[in-house]
């Protein structure tokens, strides 16, 4: 058996060091047939590190930001260039924990450690003299080890609690030199899957050449793989600096004679918060050359799995980047890369994508500008938007220089030829039996070759044997359906001919009449337009689809569909060899009972149950009994129990075992639970803990051992709202929420308890927020359960489930005359509400919205302009900022008073007044109302399509302070279109008016937007609101709305967003760095703190301590908030202009100060000198600020009374009178 050594290198100031050692120390041996005990020959090596002054102890490159729009959007999809760019993506998206002091506390956390070892571990405190880097304190490690296989795991970073054994058992099937797992990702705001690994060990690999796995070479991480130490010491020496360590690390996984590749998480890797390589001499020439020595000793065939991964991903994006760089670091770039390419193979370089292929053929002319524009595009939404053109027999795309006239900026066009980007694309909507025959429906197409006409694309079927490869043509049908992007709606913007049905007639598997168990796919061979693609049937859409239903054909004899791993449609042809017919659960020894009947071979022969955890991370072996065609077993509740998963706050979960009857030979059979033979829940005595006996999807058994779990067996639409009952076995308070999908965002249901019974209500179209009562926004939400602990103290988080015979009743939707509400699940019966767009079919998607742009706006600006006024704020999210005052005072002037006046509203997500009619953003109703309203009065940029006509007037009110560079004046426009300045300068040209905040703005406001209209100086009209003679009662109503203490202090941190942080164009990340725990825990007896998003982050707030912190972001009116706020903390917003009227002090937390003036946007002035308040860079030091405001806000008088004077001479409580005099004219 291998005898594994974890060696940990650590930084002397590493934070986290415990947490990591704790997560050793839970390791549990996952198998056997008793209580999981601790992995036996478990030997713990501790090696520290202290990195130079300056330095970064993780070596590597640096973990950039490598965001989704800088891929080859028609580029192959194997993954391969998704390796390390994904990984230093997600790592940019929270930062680190905030870490408060440089004391070398980890050396005295390691010698604790190593001094009294927990049980079972072997614990060595390698070096007390740190090793410079952490290459060499892996060499001081590996030397002090003494184990068969080395596990290399970095300080911060912790492993799964099963991770060890799980490793070993592995090795030891297969004597692999390489076993590497799933990773997570986790920062205080929570764990997720690492969307690379996912793809790397989705499918369970045995002793596989790695070869077979090209997107090996592109993963970094360390601590998921486990080493054979013979193969370990075997690896060559290449001499790299300890910052390419990295790059020998993957070099060394293609030298492996043979892989194991595991699906489940082992480690669990601490996103820190990193910079790309530096764009220097030194470092850029040392990385590329790093490359070069370690492609150099390479076969052919290896050569081109390490050049693949390189060119699509780190050097891709270092081309980039080049926008960065100074004109000398740019043809330093040149030179080595062209140095690099001279080895790689040309027909290698033939077959990357059409992105990659333009960028490398620009690298080879040496054509810098042209490289330039191209990383523009590339970063731009300009690239998802290239059209495709037929030249000949080929495709090609629209890439910059494609069929350009000039000759200095012609490219040869099979640079743009699509091939392998011309990929099928299909998805599974509905499987079902009917009479008899499996029924599968879908879309199916060729990308970039929409079947416009019937004749433009045929689909063949096949069913095809997955062991003897016979193949089976089945009938298909083709339809009309909306085109593939949008829900298949008869009043859908656009159709082609895109869906398909397949009919599979089990009988036609037969071989000679008879029935042979096995596997079967489905193929489509999809012809458009003389181009053949195939493709397996699969990615069902998550709902009825994804549990098909089997089907008995003849006695014991089954077809049952299932989605594997790859989510292909596997039809089985499976007699049934097992049944279970009987289970109960004996509380007086703790076992669950389990009788079944034999029905054919080998269950006869079996001798033992065996329960898998699934994905394969345990295994339990039980005694079979077989008497007179019957079988019986007895499971030991507690072994199940205990070895439930359960870590990142649940992320990492795994509570279901499948069983299977296995005979002496290993032999094995999956056992039937028939439709007779109803599942059951015991709850476990004295806990939160439940056992379950269940149905799989395809009728098999299945166990479920972990928290209890609300099942929910009835549910209806009851008006507007939605009812659920189900059963809970837990003796415990029950929460239930909607969490939201791809976002931080929850809501809580009403719940009422009876015994095990519960009920619980919900009115998505009716949520109440500090905004009034809105629609939950469009999305998907999974329902959870909220268990609290018996104490109060914590709770935790359980998936709620589906009883089977409610599944058969879903979907159950409620239309109401703004948008669908949609009951349904995924997977095997987790519930998920769905709510729809408030836009209508004939509104959705790019084409759809085209059509109105192109052709309905045009034809409303032929009608007359209407009176009438539509009022913006942040293109629909708000109601608020300027536009809001200006609308208050006309309604307060009497010739305005009936006056017609509308208010965008962005996915229903703002409640304007009952005056004010609400227009659907990229609604027809917009479209209309920006080509006939006379007024329009926004805060926000307008589509670059917006043409005012002569007799519309728009006032531009701006929202933003003049801190951060705006328009023309920001020299490096992220994520920006190539012709973003020009129409920039074609919308400054559509505004009438510019409101102005200050004497000191107006020329800056003037050049910025190269404006050439009329400006008003009248001051913010936002802010009149802090000199109006409703302003105590303004501030009583809102303390009294947010449930405000009495006596307490109010804290409001409002900090803005980043551009370089988001999870899609206008989503963006709430970059939380503030410590929120600590602050609890120092402040929370007489301080509370409001947080309130910027309105392009999407995330909520971590809520912390009791009634401490409040996400105020859905207040419609943050004037208001000021007015109740005590202390505001911010960083770069242009907020701290406004609050600055209230006199009250401001703190600004400026942890990315220099990257963000620097890099992303630019100052005005010298912020750090004119700030009215302390600039901090640690959560700790705004929490001391706090503690001592009166004399923080007293050094500060001085800066604060001028920078009042400076920006805000203009606040005086008539802006908004001022601005509608001029526009509006005076009553």
């Amino acid at each position: 058996m291998p005898e594994p050594t974890v060696i940990v290198t650590f930084d002397v100031t590493e934070p986290h060091l415990q947490y990591c050692l704790d997560s050793l120390a839970r390791q549990r041996d996952g198998g056997g047939d008793t209580a999981p005990d601790p992995v036996p020959g478990f030997e713990v090596v501790l090696v520290p590190v202290r990195a130079a002054a300056g330095a970064d102890s993780r070596t590597g490159p640096s973990e950039a930001s490598s965001d989704d729009h800088s891929a080859d959007h028609s580029g192959d999809d194997d993954g391969a260039e998704e390796g390390e760019a994904a990984e230093r993506a997600e790592d940019s998206d929270h930062g680190d924990e905030t870490v408060e002091d440089t004391r070398e506390d980890a050396l005295a956390v390691a010698a604790a450690f190593a001094a009294a070892p927990p049980s079972g571990l072997a614990v060595v405190l390698a070096d007390t003299d740190p090793a410079p880097d952490r290459p060499s304190a892996r060499v001081r490690g590996a030397a002090a080890a003494s184990g068969t296989h080395l596990l290399f795991l970095d300080g911060g970073d912790a492993l799964t609690g099963y991770a060890v054994s799980y490793l070993v058992d592995s090795a030891a099937d297969t004597r692999s030199d390489l076993v590497v797992g799933n990773v997570h990702r986790f920062s205080e705001l929570g764990a997720h899957p690492s969307s690379f690994h996912r793809k790397l060990c989705g499918k369970h690999r045995m002793a596989e050449d790695p070869r077979a796995i090209p997107a090996l070479a592109s993963d970094s991480a360390l601590g998921n793989k486990l080493w054979l130490r013979e193969f370990w010491n075997s690896l060559t020496d290449h001499g790299l600096a300890p910052e390419d360590a990295d790059l020998g690390l993957r070099r060394a996984a293609l030298a492996a004679a043979a892989v194991d590749v595991l699906p489940a998480p082992v480690l669990l890797k601490r996103q820190r918060e990193s910079d790309p390589v530096p764009l220097g001499r030194e470092a850029l020439t040392r990385r590329l050359r790093a490359m070069g020595v370690l492609a150099a000793s390479l076969s052919t065939a290896d050569r081109r799995l390490w050049d693949r991964p390189l060119l699509q991903g780190e050097l891709r994006r270092l081309l980039l980047r080049l926008d960065d760089a100074d004109e000398e670091v740019r043809e330093l770039v040149l030179d080595l890369l062209n140095a690099y390419l001279d080895h790689v193979s040309p027909r290698l370089l033939r077959g990357l994508g059409v992105l990659d292929r333009l960028l490398y053929h620009l690298v080879r002319k040496r054509r810098v500008d042209d490289l330039l524009e191209v990383a523009t595009f590339a970063k731009s939404v300009e690239i998802k938007k290239a059209n495709v053109v037929r030249r000949g027999l080929g495709y090609y795309i629209r890439y910059p220089f494609f069929d350009a006239t000039d000759p200095a900026k012609a490219v040869p066009r099979e640079v743009y030829r699509l091939d392998d980007e011309l990929r099928v694309r299909q998805k599974t909507e509905d499987v079902h039996w009917k009479d008899g025959r499996l029924h599968i429906s879908g879309r199916v197409g060729i990308r970039h070759l929409r079947a416009r006409k019937r004749w433009q694309q045929h689909v063949v079927a096949f069913a095809v044997n997955t062991s003897t490869r016979r193949r089976v043509r089945l009938p298909v049908h083709t339809r009309l359906a909306a085109e593939y992007r949008l829900p298949d709606l008869v009043d859908a913007a656009r159709h082609d001919y895109g869906g398909f049905t397949v009919i599979l007639d089990p009988r036609r598997l037969r071989s000679g009449g008879r029935w042979e168990p096995g596997d079967w796919k489905v193929e489509l061979v999809v012809v458009n337009r003389g181009l053949a693609r195939r493709r397996i049937i699969g990615n069902p859409v998550a709902g009825p689809p994804e549990r098909p239903g089997y089907q008995q054909v003849d006695e014991d004899l089954w077809i049952r569909p299932r989605w594997n791993r790859d989510r292909h449609l596997v039809v089985g042809v499976e007699p049934s060899r097992a049944r279970i017919t009987e289970h109960r659960y004996d509380a007086r020894t703790g076992e669950l009972e389990l009788e079944g009947e034999l029905v054919s071979a080998p269950a006869a022969r079996a001798t033992e149950l065996r329960l898998t955890r699934r994905p394969g991370t345990a295994v339990l072996h039980y005694p079979l009994t077989v008497h007179g065609g019957r079988i019986s077993a007895r499971v030991r509740a507690a072994d199940l129990l205990d070895r439930s998963v359960s870590e990142c706050g649940g992320v990492v979960r795994q509570e279901v075992w499948d069983a299977r009857l296995v005979t002496p030979d290993q032999e094995s059979v999956a056992p039937v639970l028939p439709d007779t033979v109803h599942g059951g829940t015991y709850a476990a005595e004295g806990s939160h803990r439940e056992l379950a006996v269940q149905r799989t999807p395809t009728g098999h058994l299945a166990l479920r051992a972990g928290h209890a779990r609300p099942v929910v067996d009835q549910a209806v639409w009851e008006g507007r709202r939605l009812v659920l009952s189900g059963d809970f076995t837990a003796e415990a308070e029950l929460r239930l929420v909607v969490r939201a999908q791809g976002r931080d965002e929850e809501h809580r249901l009403e719940v009422e308890r009876s015994g095990s019974r519960f009920t619980a209500e919900f009115a998505p179209a009716d949520v109440p927020t500090l905004s009034g009562e809105l629609s939950l926004a469009a999305g998907g939400y999974q329902l959870w359960g909220r268990v609290l602990d018996s104490d109060g103290a914590g709770s935790t988080d359980v998936g709620v489930e589906f009883a089977e015979d409610l599944i058969a009743h879903l979907p159950l939707a409620l239309q109401t005359s703004e948008r669908t509400y949609t009951l349904s699940y995924k997977g095997h019966g987790l519930p998920i509400l769905r709510v729809g767009t408030d836009l209508h079919p004939a509104e959705r998607g790019a084409f759809a919205q085209r059509e109105l742009r192109e052709t309905f706006y045009p034809a409303q600006r032929l009608e007359p302009v209407v009176d009438g006024v539509l009022f913006d704020t942040y293109t629909g999210r708000q109601y608020s900022d300027s536009p809001q005052s200006i609308y208050a005072e006309l309604r307060g002037r009497e010739r305005w008073a009936d006056y017609p006046m509308s208010w965008l509203v962005a996915d229903g997500q703002v409640r304007p007044p009952a005056d004010l009619s609400p227009v659907r953003h990229r609604g027809r109703e917009y479209y209309e109302a920006l080509a006939r309203s006379r007024y329009l009065v926004t805060n926000s940029r307008q589509p670059v399509w917006f043409d005012r006509r002569p007799d519309q007037v728009v006032v531009q009110t701006w929202h933003g302070s003049m801190l951060k560079r705006i328009g023309f004046d920001i020299e490096n426009i992220r994520g920006k279109s190539r012709d973003y300045f020009d129409m920039l300068a074609w919308e400054t040209r559509q505004w009438d008016y510019l409101v102005s905040p200050s004497p000191w703005a107006t020329p800056i406001l003037r050049s910025a937007f190269r404006f050439e209209g009329e400006i008003l100086e009248t001051g913010y009209p936002r802010n009149d609101i802090f000199f109006s003679p409703d302003t105590e009662a303004v501030a009583e109503r809102t303390r009294r709305r947010l449930g405000l203490p009495e006596g307490k202090k109010v804290v409001l941190y409002a900090p803005t967003w980043r551009d370089d942080k988001y999870y899609t164009r206008g989503k963006h990340k709430l970059d939380l760095h503030l410590d929120l725990q600590r602050m609890y825990e120092k402040l929370g007896d007489d301080h509370v703190l409001l947080v309130r998003r910027h309105p392009r982050v999407v995330d909520s707030v971590p809520i912390v301590g009791k009634d401490f912190v409040h996400d105020v972001s859905l207040y419609p009116e943050i004037m208001e908030l000021f007015l109740v706020t005590d202390v505001l903390i911010t960083d770069y917003s242009s907020m701290m202009f406004d609050f600055a009227n209230t006199g009250r002090p401001m703190l600004f937390f400026t942890y990315d100060l220099e990257s963000y003036r620097d890099n992303l946007r630019g100052f005005y002035f010298d912020f750090e000198e004119t700030a009215p308040g302390p600039l901090l860079t640690r959560s700790d030091d705004v929490i001391g600020a706090l503690q001592d405001i009166d004399r923080v806000a007293e050094e500060h008088q001085g800066t604060y009374r001028a920078f009042v004077d400076q920006f805000c001479p203009l606040d005086d409580g008539h802006a908004a009178e001022r601005v509608v005099d001029r526009v509006f004219g005076k009553d």
